[in-house]
């Protein structure tokens, strides 16, 4: 394999790109499987809107462990295989693993809920090691550009598994749909087994290669300083608000992607597979057009990108909400469907822009991590939310409830100044503390 000689990551600018963007793709399909088609099939088969909020709920919970898997992989690599790629390829063995297990379509609710739990906690994993690749290669002005590729092949990963999902769920049961996400599973494991982070390390553990004297630099070995340095870095007051700010907004998004697969079925009666196809469609169309957009975030800056998807989350929701005599509509609720998909996805790529901005080199990858870990906590605590607030109000209340939390989001947002907070992280890193990379205590 070392003959094929092709280029590192970090060699090549758009190999990176398309390689980030495959990685996320596998990433996604998890999610759109586990958190928009079996929930729809479950609501098509009269599961309670409890049950599913349940479901969502636990099978998104690993995706807040990611706090723990930052400082994990800052402490412990393989090294001569890279810094991130070894647990990049570690977890995606587990999610294949998981998805052959579940392909055996045995049809029980706590043997989907505990595999579905395990193939996420792997999926989440290899979030937080391709996170901290690209934060470790991704030169800064491709960070707005990189993060709308990723994002839009996590988007295509989860509009390929909602709908194909739905699809293969509703004629061929759990254990072809499970079968095919093993095959595209292995097809995406192909990107890290042949593409190295820097030349010189190995392809895999019996090829050529070393560890990089730049990758034994950066590896910390003493908690205590990965610990120190994090907790310093992640409780100043700006990177607080913007944890405020986010979690607030993820929660009633969280509460939304619940409410739509038991609105779409049980309410208003369109098919088992609505939601999932509309979504799926939405989620492509919302991916292209925030690549085409990216460097315009850039240049106006995440914080207002911010500022511009909540006001039209705000404007949305709460049309929608004044719309729900119409909603028995397919053309309104499709609207109301496109809208929540591309404020979603326009919000978390400015928002994990200016996270990133955030952190301070020295502890990124494990500061981004949790970053990540509590806007995913976020998600599934809003759809933990969901059953208890069902049961108070009716589905367009639901949808003022959420639009007036997010005006207050906005309300929050006034109070954040940037340079604030980069000037603090100066004072805090000034003390020979810079990161080794052209000497920016911050990024």
């Amino acid at each position: 394999m070392n003959t094929l000689n092709l280029p590192a990551l970090v060699d090549n600018r758009i190999l990176r790109l398309l390689a980030f963007a495959g990685l996320y793709v596998a990433q996604g399909l998890p999610y759109g499987l586990f958190i928009v088609a079996l929930p729809t099939w479950f609501a098509a088969k009269d599961y309670s809107s409890t049950e599913v909020g349940l479901f969502i709920a636990v099978v998104s919970l690993p995706w807040t462990l990611k706090l723990l898997a930052g400082p994990i992989m800052d402490r412990f690599s393989f090294l001569s295989m890279g810094r991130r790629r070894p647990w990049v390829l570690t977890a995606q063995t587990g999610i294949l693993f998981g998805c052959l297990m579940l392909s055996t379509g045995i049809n029980d609710f706590y043997w989907l809920l505990g595999l579905g739990f395990f193939i996420n906690f792997c999926a989440a994993w290899q979030d937080v090691a391709v996170d901290g690749m690209a934060i470790d290669i991704l030169p800064e002005n491709e960070r707005a550009r990189a993060n709308a590729f990723m994002f839009g092949g996590q988007m295509a990963g989860i509009s390929g598994a909602s709908a194909g999902g739905a699809w293969l769920l509703s004629g061929y049961g759990l254990g072809s749909a499970f079968f095919v996400m093993s095959l595209c599973v292995v097809l995406i494991m192909l990107i890290p087994l042949l593409l190295r982070e820097r030349r010189g390390e190995k392809l895999l553990p019996w090829t050529k290669g070393e560890a990089l004297q730049r990758s034994v630099a950066l590896q910390e070995t003493k908690w205590k300083k990965i610990f120190g340095d994090l907790f310093r870095t992640l409780f100043l007051p700006m990177s607080v608000l913007l944890i405020v700010v986010d979690f607030g907004e993820r929660m009633t998004s969280g509460i939304l992607q619940t409410v739509f697969p038991v609105l779409t079925t049980q309410e208003l009666g369109f098919s088992d597979t609505f939601y999932p196809e509309w979504t799926a469609v939405a989620g492509i169309i919302a991916a292209v057009f925030c690549i085409v957009m990216s460097p315009i975030i850039d240049r106006m800056t995440p914080l207002r990108a911010i500022y511009g998807g909540l006001i039209f989350k705000v404007f949305t929701v709460g049309i929608a909400a004044l719309l729900v005599s119409c909603w028995s509509k397919p053309f309104i609720m499709t609207g109301i469907i496109f809208s929540f998909e591309f404020y979603t996805l326009w919000l978390t790529i400015a928002t994990v822009s200016l996270f990133m901005t955030l952190c301070a080199s020295r502890v990124a990858a494990s500061q981004f991590a949790i970053y990540m870990a509590l806007s995913n906590l976020a998600l599934s605590a809003g759809a933990g939310l969901t059953g208890p607030l069902d049961k108070l109000l009716d589905f367009h209340q639901i949808f003022y409830v959420v639009t007036l939390f997010n005006l207050a989001m906005i309300g929050c947002l006034l109070f954040f100044n940037l340079d604030k907070h980069k000037a603090r992280l100066k004072i805090i890193f000034a003390s020979g503390g810079n990161d080794t990379r052209a000497g920016a205590p911050y990024r």
